[in-house]
């Protein structure tokens, strides 16, 4: 939440996000609490917690958890996803009470189609309700500035009076289409934007990251100097408020995901099919084995469990005794290659003249989205490169254990696509402070 000059409030449930709000925003008053019981309390006149009174807050940002809607997300179906999802009516609620002059509610692009997009089209029945102007999008993160593919659904209100603002026109050029239609029960929406293209090549990894310091797997080491001279503008830009490079960091590695990653080559992706299936010397004195294919399928290749012989679903699980461990090439991943495109990505490196996958709050060899290997070191990219790929100053602090600040920079807005949608409100407000003033000056 903010007043008209700079963020006055912030409502953060998770401590370390809030302690990482609070570090960044000195002058803030953040509030470490849950956010039901906090509007609770204001609607009835308590104001003890801090929160901002009405008729205070002009400009409402947030972004309830979207870890239901998430195409990510394995637990969806959960109860908890569930739960959070419910934490939208309350973010509306939050505007019912206190009215901003504008109002922003990012969420994951899968909101849109979640229940046939009855999720959106409650949104902005709310919204309107309220008497808000209300405009929707999808926007992509690399159009504005950032070397990774992140696309957000973005609902923009504006309360009566105010001109409703129009969405950003891209900056970057990127892959994929350039425009995005959203179709809502039938009805195909699509942008505000005018021009084609846009005026700026598109980011790459390379320069987002290629001037940070060699580091080995597992370095703790939170403050370092920088070893050489920024190689890209983005690269000046990310420096020119930092002396010293912090979170350079990297999580640690069990002895048999190292010797993983070494074997994965540095050539453009290259991911774990790349592994050699052979016996290894680990670091810590273990030897890996090599993975057995016993099975044959029904087209000739090999598989390494008997649901590799089946050619319909089996409805009974696999039998434990097919599970091989100590493996170079991880027994899970050709098990179940076949349903999920050969895993293609997982234990793979970040390409040099490439982009970043969408940055997730835990970046894990062996996960959905593995692509998260340094281009040529045999590690896992560290915390401050993810902070880059999402487009963080390297002056921005982070806060809590090295798995707190990964979870940080995941769950955040790119902020060059935050400043793009701020530009465009200040625009709206300029417009409208001139149509004003042309109004009084006719009525003289």
């Amino acid at each position: 939440m903010c007043s008209s000059d700079l963020s006055r409030w912030a409502v953060e449930f998770w401590s370390p996000s809030a302690k990482a709000f609070q570090k960044n925003n000195p002058d803030s008053h953040v509030i470490n609490a849950e956010c039901n019981n906090l509007l609770d309390k204001a609607m009835k006149g308590d104001f003890k917690t801090g929160m901002p009174r009405q008729g205070e807050v002009d400009l409402m940002c947030g972004g309830p958890p979207c870890q239901g809607f998430s195409l990510l997300n394995i637990h969806k179906e959960r109860e908890y996803s569930k739960f959070k999802n419910s934490l939208i009516p309350t973010y509306l609620s939050y505007c019912d009470f206190y009215r901003p002059r504008f109002y922003i509610l990012e969420n994951v692009r899968n909101l849109v189609a979640n229940e046939n997009g009855m999720v959106l089209k409650l949104i902005l029945a709310t919204l309107v309700r309220m008497g808000y102007q209300v405009t929707f999008n999808v926007l992509q993160a690399g159009h504005f500035g950032v070397a990774q593919t992140r696309r957000r659904l973005i609902v923009l209100a504006a309360a009566p009076g105010e001109k409703l603002p129009i969405y950003p026109e891209p900056l970057h050029n990127f892959p994929g289409p350039h425009f995005q239609e959203i179709e809502v029960d039938g009805r195909k929406y699509s942008t505000t934007c005018s021009r084609p293209g846009a005026p700026r090549r598109a980011l790459t990894c390379w320069d987002a990251i290629s001037d940070l310091p060699v580091i080995p797997a597992g370095h703790d080491k939170v403050t370092m100097d920088y070893s050489s001279e920024p190689q890209s503008q983005m690269q000046r830009r990310f420096r020119s408020c930092s002396r010293q490079l912090e979170d350079h960091i990297t999580k640690s590695l069990n002895s048999l995901q190292q010797e993983r990653i070494r074997m994965v080559p540095t050539d453009p992706g290259a991911d774990w099919r790349d592994i050699p299936n052979q016996r290894r010397s680990l670091d810590d004195g273990r030897e890996t084995r090599r993975l057995q294919y016993p099975y044959k399928k029904a087209d000739g290749r090999r598989g390494v469990c008997n649901c590799a012989t089946s050619t319909k679903r089996r409805l009974e699980p696999c039998d434990n005794d097919d599970k091989q461990s100590e493996t170079l090439i991880a027994w899970s991943l050709p098990h179940t290659a076949d349903r999920h495109n050969n895993w293609s990505g997982v234990y793979g490196r970040v390409p040099w003249d490439g982009i970043f996958k969408t940055t997730i709050t835990d970046p894990e060899p062996l996960g959905k989205q593995g692509q998260v290997l340094h281009p040529e070191q045999d590690r896992l990219l560290s915390v401050r490169e993810y902070a880059r790929s999402q487009g963080f100053s390297d002056n921005f602090q982070f806060a809590g254990t090295i798995r707190d600040k990964h979870r940080e920079i995941g769950n955040a807005v790119p902020p060059p696509l935050g400043r793009a949608l701020g530009l465009e409100i200040r625009k709206a407000i300029l417009q409208n402070l001139e149509a004003e003033e042309i109004g009084r000056a006719s009525c003289r």
